[in-house]
């Protein structure tokens, strides 16, 4: 029996968004026709272009999907490797694979309602009745915690309606300051501490890309050093300059009586996830901590990251629990599949642009060495925070750092600078994009909600919050940096 369908209709797409889809593929496929100069080979030159096209498909054309792949694919018509070897390079690399077990691993978490709980139980304490400064520092206490946990765009999903909640409840209206300092301050300083666990997905990247180029690997130990350092400066920075330079108005929370309702107590299940939880992390982290000759520590090592967060959720879904998402579910829900894809490809192009065959990072030493020679190395930091700075709030995170990431390091090494000290740097300054709605998650949630954000204001507390990021950059992190690697 025939069954009458619908015919399909093509999306009507507009004729900029086609002219960009185009000089997206020109670039790709183009430049290897460009005459190569020494250290530049003609693979390198292809390379390049397969390179600057993946980035105009992801800014400009806005799509992450498409130019990712078209990206492995011309890798692989190149010469530097097959089709089948840049998809199995991407797709398979141990990166990718521990972010894809930590959305699961997220969603384990998710759906024990502890996100939530979290933040109620931070937010609802007795002695912060009276005390707005108190309550502020326990809603970025939450964030912190939240960041740590869970992805940064659930942990704002989660805690920017709780402090529309506590607005409510002291009578605070849409559009106070109050509120307004809150949603950005929470977004800085969850993005900080979103740093702590090197396995996220952004400084992931950058660390597997620093890899994959230098040879050698950022060590974890004094890299939480550095970020817990920082999310210490966040938030102290955030309630300085909410107090003495906002000049927030807190009159409603310390004049009220009201309190939020205490949170249920924690259930058996919930118990066991954070135990859960902190053994995964502990499992992770104790290998850069202790004795490399230690039976244990040989075998966390032999497991790597992705192996552990693989078997955490191997054995999660091994027992028997009653209302818990399905092994489908856990890879279905909460799942940002672009940053997947934007991990594949810039992995495997970072590869390719380090590669001797390609010539490119001689090329790059050649050619910004003379830029940078005898300048003080807190200029070049300065440099690598602001130009960081400006691209991540025009384009994601991920790409900014993968652009940047064999730059600095090429460049560090020629001038005998501390290269992963500036790494470290760029990472911070790129993983806080808060001055554009394209910038992040969080700045997008805060720039769309014209209700409690009304106006430009989102853009100028953006704006200062990146510049006391950029302080912070070169007051803590290099400084650290410097010392500690």
């Amino acid at each position: 029996m025939n069954i009458a369908t619908k015919p399909e209709r093509l999306v009507n797409i507009s004729p900029v968004y086609l002219i960009n889809c185009c000089i997206a593929l020109a670039l790709m496929i183009g430049f290897k026709f460009i005459p190569a100069s020494a250290p530049l080979t003609p693979m390198g030159m292809s390379v390049i272009g397969i390179f600057l096209g993946m980035l105009y498909g992801w800014l400009v054309v806005g799509d992450f999907f498409w130019p990712s792949i078209a990206a492995l694919v011309f890798l692989g018509l190149s010469g530097y490797m097959k089709i089948s070897e840049a998809f199995t390079a991407g797709f398979g690399n141990s990166t990718v694979l521990l972010i894809l077990f930590f959305f699961a691993f997220t969603n384990i978490i998710d759906n024990a309602g502890l996100t939530e709980y979290i933040a109620v139980w931070m937010t609802s304490r007795k002695f912060i009745q009276g005390r707005p400064y108190v309550l502020t520092l326990m809603v970025l206490l939450a964030i912190v915690v939240l960041s740590m946990m869970i992805t940064m765009s659930a942990a704002v999903l989660v805690l920017f309606p709780i402090i529309k909640r506590i607005s409510e409840v002291y009578g605070i209206k849409p559009g106070e300051s109050w509120p307004i300092h809150m949603f950005v301050g929470v977004a800085f300083v969850g993005s900080t501490a979103y740093m702590l666990l090197p396995f996220k997905p952004l400084q992931a990247a950058v660390f597997a890309n620093y890899q994959a180029i230098s040879g050698t690997t950022i060590p974890y130990s004094p890299y939480f050093l550095i970020v817990v350092a920082m999310t210490i400066g966040a938030i102290i920075g955030t309630l300085a300059l909410m107090k003495f330079v906002f000049k927030t108005d807190v009159s409603k929370i310390v004049n009220s009586k009201n309190a939020l309702l205490e949170s249920p107590p924690l259930t058996g299940y919930q118990k066991f996830i954070i135990g859960y939880f902190i053994l995964v992390v502990f499992c992770m982290l104790f290998p850069t901590i202790a004795p490399k000759t230690w039976d244990i520590t040989k075998t966390l090592n032999n497991i790597g990251n992705t192996g552990i967060m693989a078997i955490s959720v191997v054995l999660w879904a091994a027992m028997k629990i009653v209302s818990r998402p399905t092994i489908p579910q856990l890879f279905s829900k909460n799942v940002t599949w672009s940053i997947l894809f934007i991990l594949a490809a810039a992995l495997t192009i970072a590869g390719a642009i380090s590669s001797k065959q390609t010539g490119i990072s001689a090329w790059l030493v050649l050619v910004l060495t003379p830029i940078v020679s005898g300048k003080s190395a807190i200029v070049f930091v300065c440099l690598i925070a602001l130009i960081s700075c400006v691209l991540t709030n025009f384009a994601n995170n991920i790409p900014t750092a993968a652009l940047l990431t064999p730059i600095i390091y090429a460049i560090g090494t020629a001038v005998g600078l501390n290269d992963q000290a500036m790494v470290i740097c760029m990472l911070f300054a790129a993983n806080i994009g808060l001055i554009t709605p394209p910038a992040s998650t969080p700045a997008a949630i805060i720039h769309g909600d014209s209700e409690w954000v009304p106006g430009i204001t989102a853009y100028k507390l953006g704006l200062t919050f990146s510049l006391y990021n950029v302080v912070l950059i070169l007051l803590i992190c290099y400084p650290l940096g410097g010392l500690l690697f």
